[in-house]
């Protein structure tokens, strides 16, 4: 069995909350406060309930949520009654003069003062927090939007009171929480710190316990999913956002701020305390602590410590690690024993998951496999500027020649051909070595004389690095990146593209830190060969080891739904607060005739057709991301619907399909993926059953924050007494007590089992505990299990087990990868479209001027 970091708890033991009921008269008079720019020159904007709860937050050093009473999502939430939440009431003076405070900030001075006698009117409940669930008899359990957060305070305060008990060697240590006034636990005494000479640099970092609560499929009760996160302070100031602070009347609790910056009377940037806080709590009579100088994060003295903003180089690596993880299961088992919860896991399956082929496609299967793209001729384009980039290309080409132990030799500037249907053809293009933009229109004119009928692809060197190395730091010098306009550029002229980095030569100069023997490189160049793996993927190549690694009989089609919301990102004036919907559907279809290689199509929103993949993925990349009108709510959902439903229906109607959708993107479209209504809302494809034709839905989820972390293999032998046992290779299962399954896949990364002692060493050692001799290590990600969770709401007249082994093995065996993809191929294909497109969370262009009314008469 799986054991995880999700427990499942007794209503019983939801305790009481502090609640303060506010009528739709307030309501009425938030909704007449003016848009503010939160203090210091930002951007007017409606007042959210959250600004409040921070404010208060910061006064009376307890966490708060202001939220509307209501069990289904609103329109509206300002015209919903509302509650103010707590866990311990205010006092009378601090919340009049608090709310007060705040108002007369929104306002600019004018003292209006409607909402605090409102607030300070409402009389005080005390309720037990199990009294808001409803349907947890039928497995469906739900409750208002502020019962989630609530609830996870609950327990975040009585996992507090007990101290972490860490084994090190033959003593204890006992790390102490500090809960902060989201909900989160803080190791705030127990600081990791670690220094290097050359570079002279010190950093730090803090573990941190988030909780969410959340709902299972089928399942009766609530379950607290742990989150442990290692998070890494700042040394400076710089781009911060969130700050904690220590509270000066409550010393158990830490102020968790959003921070803001802004230029003082010298010219000099600052931060500040967002929602108004500082002013608040100066209203209140409680002094705001100085913001301590960048000197002082450094060297983290004083009260306050800010978190790193964002993926920005740092000392200490990212992740706690499974041994962690296990110790504080264990810990919390062994807390939480009246009421008892119940930790959640996962049985084996007797279904094992294989995979019958590694490695590159073989020369002796690749014109098989390129017959799936549906061209005789497929060529490759190997744009290059650096000699030893091309080498690099020559070497990877190699087992498709005649001689595979020897580069492949051929000349520029014309066609080589590999096997009957590739060819490849380099070409040398000095402008990729160019620091500033490049017209690639014109750059690439030469690809016009290759128009001749072939699929071509191209294989691109960059030498973009986001790290610039010491020598353009000290010139102040910045490159562009060509890769968005060189990949729209070949979009353009119907070419997908791989990128292929080039190596760099360490400067003499540049001191780097020994890297241990496990990390030594090995002799293949993985990176050259993995990118043309990934090339001959966008391609539409599809080798034979899918069939392989499952059974269908039928010959489905296998559809990939994948969907993402993306902020339009343009100069246009309100650009910033529109949003598109990026909807990518693919189509693997089957055979069972060994001669038709499986082929890969994607659904062209341009032409409304289904088309081979290479050629939709460059009409996908030439236009817009997304499509505007097109949201996860209300009519921007009925639109979205429709417009996927559209084009399901083109799909061939005497195939059954298996549709494959991304859990967390696609449930508020489709209300049938929704743990509320699971499998009894719409669902893709409702439209297109019939007697003769099965379409099943399977629901696939890997949010962090939803689905379970692994803990240890339970039932495998430890070949450590330290080290947590990994899943094994198999399909797993959990049934809940309204007899709804659920299937699960868990797995180690790839570095965990492939790195030596460097990728696994968060299984034997904690951060609190690695010995000094290894203190190095610190700046590895140390990483822990994960699991993908397999839903089935519809079957389809298929078997559910057999359908979540389908999606588990479509995981295992990998199209372009020697590892699990965290979705299954359809979907995988879909993401990586997406994630291909120039505009991927970057500018945006020009919408297309076709109209939303047009586009739903080209659907109909």
């Amino acid at each position: 069995m799986i054991s995880t970091l999700a427990f499942l708890f007794p209503y019983s033991g939801l305790g009481k909350i502090t609640l303060y009921p506010l009528n739709r008269e307030f309501g009425e008079a938030w909704s007449s406060l003016p848009s503010y720019g939160d203090a210091k020159n930002g951007k007017p904007r409606r007042p959210p309930y959250a600004g409040l709860a921070a404010a208060l937050s910061a006064v009376s050093g307890q966490p708060v949520v202001l939220m509307p009473h209501s069990y289904d999502p609103v329109d509206d939430e300002f015209a919903q009654p509302a509650v103010a939440v707590t866990t311990r009431p205010f006092d009378p003076w601090i919340l009049f003069t608090a709310v007060s405070e705040w108002e007369r900030c929104v306002r600019k001075g004018e003292n209006a003062n409607t909402l605090a006698p409102l607030l300070a009117a409402a009389e005080v409940e005390y309720p037990n927090l199990a009294s808001y669930v409803r349907g947890a008899e039928d497995g469906t359990p739900h409750a208002p939007g502020w019962f989630y957060r609530v609830a996870a305070w609950n327990f975040a305060q009585r996992l507090a009171r007990t101290s972490l008990p860490v084994p090190d060697g033959p003593r204890m240590r006992r790390i102490r929480w500090r809960m902060d006034t989201q909900g989160s636990l803080i190791s705030w005494d127990d600081v990791t710190k670690r220094t290097t000479l050359k570079p002279k640099r010190t950093g730090y970092a803090l573990h941190k316990l988030d909780f969410r609560v959340v709902t299972q499929p089928g399942e009766p009760l609530f379950a607290l999913h742990v989150l442990p996160t290692f998070s890494r302070l700042a040394t400076h100031w710089a781009s911060t956002r969130t700050a904690f602070i220590e509270h000066g009347t409550n010393k158990n609790t830490l102020l968790r701020m959003p921070i803001g910056h802004t230029k003082n009377s010298d010219g000099e940037w600052v931060p500040y305390a967002r929602n108004y806080a500082a002013e608040v709590l100066d209203a209140c009579g409680m002094d705001f602590t100085a913001w301590p100088t960048n000197d002082d994060l450094a060297e983290l003295r004083g009260q306050t410590r800010a978190l790193v903003p964002g993926p920005l180089p740092h000392v200490l690596g990212k992740g706690v690690g499974t041994r962690f993880n296990k110790i504080l299961a264990d810990h919390i088992n062994e807390t939480f024993k009246r009421p008892k919860i119940i930790q959640v896991g996962f049985e084996p399956t007797p279904i094992e998951l294989t995979r019958p082929t590694k490695g590159s496609i073989a020369r002796a299967d690749l014109d098989h496999a390129l017959a799936a793209t549906g061209s005789e001729a497929v060529r490759i384009i190997a744009l290059y500027s650096d000699g030893t980039t091309r080498r690099r290309m020559t070497e990877a080409l190699a087992p498709y020649t005649n001689t595979p132990d020897q580069p492949l030799d051929c000349s520029d500037h014309t066609d080589h051909r590999l096997t009957e249907r590739l060819f490849v053809r380099f070409q040398r293009l000095p402008a990729l070595d160019r620091a500033d933009r490049v017209d690639w229109h014109d750059e690439l004119a030469f690809l016009d004389q290759l128009e001749d009928g072939t699929l071509n692809g191209a294989w691109v060197e960059t030498i973009w690095n986001p790290k610039p190395t010491k020598r353009e730091r000290e010139a102040g010098q910045h490159r562009h990146d060509h890769k968005r306009d060189l990949r729209r550029a070949l979009y353009e002229r119907d070419i997908v593209s791989q990128f292929l980095a080039r190596q760099t030569t360490p400067e003499p100069d540049d001191v780097v830190e020994t890297e241990t023997d496990d990390e030594a490189e090995t002799p293949k160049d993985y990176k050259a060969i993995n990118a043309l793996r990934d090339l001959m993927f966008r391609l539409g190549c599809v080798d034979d080891r899918l069939r392989h690694a499952t059974h269908l009989a039928d010959e489905p089609i296998l559809v990939g739904i994948h969907l993402r919301q993306q902020r339009i990102s343009n100069r246009r004036p309100g650009a910033a607060d529109r949003t598109q919907m990026v909807e990518v559907l693919t189509a693997l279809h089957t055979s069972r005739d060994p001669a038709r290689p499986w082929h890969m199509e994607s659904y062209d929103h341009s032409t409304h057709d289904w088309r081979p993949q290479a050629a939709a993925e460059a009409a996908f990349g030439r236009g817009a991301i997304g499509r505007e009108g097109h949201a996860r709510h209300e009519e921007g959902a009925l639109l979205a619907r429709q417009h996927i439903d559209s084009a399901l229906k083109i799909l061939p109607s005497d195939r059954p399909l298996i549709i494959f959708v991304d859990t967390e993107a696609c449930r508020t479209i489709w209300p049938g993926l929704q743990n509320v209504h699971f499998g009894r809302g719409l669902l893709p494809g409702d439209d297109l059953r019939t007697p003769t034709r099965s379409v099943a839905v399977i629901a696939i989820n890997t949010s962090y924050g939803e689905v379970p972390t692994p803990v240890e293999n339970t039932a495998s032998p430890r070949k450590s007494p330290k080290r947590p046992p990994k899943p094994q290779d198999r399909l797993y299962r959990r049934t809940t007590s309204t007899g709804l399954t659920s299937w699960y896949i868990a797995q180690a990364s790839r570095t965990y089992e492939g790195f030596g002692q460097a990728g696994s060493i968060g299984g034997v050692y904690t951060r609190f505990t690695l010995p000094k001799d290894d203190w190095a290590l610190q700046r590895k990600d140390w990483h822990s299990f994960t699991a993908t969770q397999l839903a089935v709401p519809h079957a389809g007249g298929w078997d559910p087990e057999q359908l979540a082994a389908l999606a588990a093995q479509l995981c295992h065996q990998s199209l372009a990868w020697d590892a699990r993809t965290r979705h299954p191929f359809p979907l995988h294909v879909a993401g990586a479209m997406d994630r291909a497109h120039p505009e991927y969370r970057g500018p945006s262009i020009e919408p297309s001027v076709t109209t939303e009314a047009e586009e739903t008469q080209h659907d109909v």
